[in-house]
Formats: structure tokens, sequence, C-alpha cells
């Protein structure tokens, strides 16, 4: 028997360096004797459909797909969610995964500013001279699959959130003003939980992130971890709600779109508003949360507008955790290092962060995307007085006794999982810092124990 047109379902998740779909589920349509299937029958190949861009003319081209073969890891019969199963239809075949070879598995394409889907389809087939058997025992072989025959796309964990938008106006907008709408993924461990029971979470992404589509801010960091059993442990009973806002530009737009900068005088965003608008209703709307428990943090543009916001409104929150933040040291003044000295603040950066500076550095000729540290006289690396730096030194002197600071020299892959070519762990680019914070790997020592920094946030409370 050989089957045509075989329908087919990708499955991805988030990864330390982004989405990665390292799953395709096969609908066969035929009952399959299940240990007539193994990954050295099947062939794989992904074909994703990007921008293009002629750089002598600087201008972008037609998009183009690119085929790349994928490494088969693992196959065997499943339900039609990929769930390995004695016997059924599906056929899940499992595809190599791993930073080093990020694009061939990304379902989105970052086009210099922003994350954003792209076509990416699979050519699944049968190894040459392989078959499958039936449960009867007879042959079944099929036809390599097309991109016609593509039917879903799952995001693991990103599709369990739910996904909404809000619209903010400011009292004296004008009749024809359209306000500004942000997007939003949110997620609620229970179904029903007592009032005021339940602390929240928020998340503000980074500038790549920003657009209409939540499951880009889920995906393209690994947000989606803070629903884990590992981050989710530490809050109990109730465990955490988590609500993920996403600008359309990016949080340091100044309205024009273009980023702030230190000779800005304020270093406001435009979003400041609307986006505690959106945040004030969604606790609103859900009673169970505790109003008394709210966190902010986010990472690198998220890192700014979670300073932004702390200042703006220093008696809302109940702790931030702000990573790679740039909030410019000329925007902060001393008022508002006051008004925020006594809220417990975790600070995250890395001292290799080549965009974020924090410490002097230049650029790798050969790759440029390292920054080698310029290191003083004595062998120590030297810091910038900015951003993560320049809050923290600020707060230590304003007298702040529940500041920490947790400073890596660089961003490793600390699954164990991947080496880079000289067989240590792998490095990730140094604005990263985030991994260690939603892998809950940041640890400080706090009153004689060590804590991670999302059991330290969930002690935390008005």
């Amino acid at each position: 028997m050989k089957i045509a047109d075989v329908k087919y379902t990708t499955i991805a998740a988030g990864q330390d360096w982004g989405p990665a779909i390292y799953k395709v589920v096969l609908n066969l349509g035929v009952a399959l004797d299940a240990e007539s299937v193994s990954a050295e029958k099947f062939a794989a190949s992904s074909v994703r459909t990007v921008p293009g861009f002629d750089y002598e003319k600087m201008e972008a081209t037609e998009p183009a797909p690119q085929t790349v073969e994928r490494t088969v890891t693992d196959a065997y019969v499943c339900d039609e969610n990929g769930v390995k199963a004695e016997e059924g239809t599906y056929v899940a075949v499992e595809m190599e995964i791993s930073p080093a070879a990020s694009d061939a598995a990304n379902p989105f394409f970052y086009d210099g500013s922003l994350n954003v889907p792209v076509a990416h389809t699979y050519e699944i087939a049968l190894a040459e001279g392989e078959i499958l058997t039936d449960a009867e025992g007879k042959a079944v072989t099929f036809e390599a699959t097309t991109a016609e025959g593509f039917e879903n796309a799952v995001v693991e964990v990103a599709d369990d959130f739910t996904k909404d938008e809000f619209t903010w106006k400011a009292e004296d907008a004008e009749e024809d003003d359209e306000g500004i709408t942000l997007t939003y993924a949110s997620w609620m461990p229970q179904e029903e939980a007592e009032e005021a029971s339940t602390p929240l979470i928020i998340w503000l992404h980074g500038a790549g992130e920003g657009g209409t589509d939540p499951v880009v801010a889920l995906v393209g960091n690994k947000v989606v971890n803070l629903a884990s059993e590992d981050i989710q442990k530490h809050f109990g009973e109730t465990g955490a709600a988590i609500l993920v806002p996403q600008a359309p530009t990016f949080w340091m737009d100044n309205g024009e779109g273009e980023y702030l900068t230190a000779e800005d005088e304020s270093g406001r965003s435009i979003y400041t508003d609307a986006l505690m608008a959106l945040i004030e209703k969604f606790v609103a709307d859900h009673p169970e949360i505790d109003a008394d428990r709210i966190y902010i943090g986010g990472c690198s543009n998220g890192g700014y507008m979670t300073v932004n916001m702390i200042t703006e409104f220093p008696a809302y929150f109940a702790a931030a955790y702000p990573v790679c933040e740039a909030y410019d040291a000329a925007w902060m003044t001393d008022e508002m290092v006051e008004a925020i000295k006594d809220l417990p603040i975790w600070i995250t950066a890395a001292k290799n962060d080549n965009i974020v500076k924090i410490f002097e550095g230049e650029a790798d000729a050969e790759n440029p995307m390292a920054y080698n540290l310029k290191l003083d006289d004595d062998g120590s690396a030297i810091a910038l007085d900015n951003f993560s730096n320049n809050l923290y030194n600020r707060l230590v002197d304003a007298g702040a006794e529940k500041v920490y600071y947790s400073l890596f020299d660089d961003v490793r892959d600390m699954t164990g999982l991947y080496n880079g070519a000289d067989g240590e762990p792998y490095q990730y680019q140094g604005h990263w810092s985030w991994l260690y914070v939603l892998n809950d790997q940041c640890v400080e020592t706090i009153e004689d124990e060590e804590v991670t920094i999302f059991q330290w946030l969930a002690g935390q409370g008005k």
C-alpha cells in the first residue's frame, strides 16, 4: 500500500535560543505495526521561506525557500498530539535540534528588528528501500510530504496561554484617536481559585519580540518556562498567574518609531500608561490575583520597561526583576532612586553583553557577535557606570537593603546538552542573560540561605 497526500502537523517548543520545531506528526490513516517504525527508516528536510536581502544594492529581495536536511533522532507510533502510543495511525518523527544549527528548526525569522513567523514546511519521506508494515503485516509506504499536506503548527505550552488585546486611550484624546493597542498572552495556574490567593508574574519582552502575535513574545525567549513545574513549585498550592504584554513596536519607542536615547529628557515610553492600564484591568478581571504580590520583570527593552514602570508606579509592584536592562543612567534621577530603594529588586546581566554594554570592550573582528572585554592593569574587567551597574550601585548607595545583582561573566548552556567546538558548554551571545533568569539559575545567598530568583520572588509581598 502506498499512501498519497499525507497530512502532517509540526510541533515546536521554546528553547534557550528560541522556538524549535523538533517533531512532525504524520497522519497516515492506516493502523501500523509499532515495531516497524524506527528513526533510521525516515528522512527529513525543513523548508523555510525567508526574506532575502541584496547587500550590494542594500535592498530587500523576494522571499526564497531554504531547504535544510534534518537529522532524525526518533520515530514511533503516536496519537494525533504526538504522544507515543502502542498502536495508532499517526507517526511522530523527531529531529535533532541545537543552538549551533537553530535556523533550520526555527519557525521565526529575525529581520534585524523583529522575529516574524515564516512559512515553514517539511518534506518527510521513507529512506530509500525502507517500508513500514500495517497491523496485519502488509507493506506500507507513502509519498514524501509537501507544503499542501501541512495541517497545523503546534507550539507546546504557548498554545495553553490565552491570547487577547487591549486598547487604551488618553482621557483627553481626540475622537478619531485610535489609542494604543497592546496584544498580550496570559496563563492561570488554576481554573478556579480563592479571591486574592494567586500572585502574578509579569514578563516584558525584548525588542525582537514586539508585534501583534503574542506567541512570538512567549517563545522568542523561553518565557513559556514561567509556567513550568520547576518555577511554579515556588509559588505553593496556588501557583502564579502569568501576564505577557506585547508592544506593537518596542517598549523604548519615543512615539515616532525611533529608540529613546540618553538625550531624551525623561526616557519615558509611549506605552507607559497603556501598559499600566492593561495590568490594572487584567488584575481587576481576575479577582483571584493577589494585588499585594504583583511582580514585574523583563529583558533588554523589557528590562528598560521594567525600570520605567517601577519608577513611574513605585507603590504598585511587590518586586521587580530587570534583566540586561537598557534604562539609561541619564534618565534616572535621585528622586526615582529614592522612590524605589525599598522595593525588592533582583538585577541580572552578563559582563560581556555587547548590546547593552556595562563593561568596556570591543568587537571581535572574526566574530561580529563577540565582545572582548578590556582589562585594567590588574587584569580585571573595567565596569561602565550605566544600565544595570548604575541601577544597582545607586540603589545600594541610597541604602537599599533588598537589591541583588546576579552578574555573570558570560552566558553558557547550563543543561549539559550542548557544547561548543572547544568542548566547553555552548556559549551564547552575552546579551542573553535572560537564559539564567528564565531557567531559574540565578542564585544568591540571602540570610545565610541559597535561593533562586523565583524562589526569592515567591516570598515577596507588600
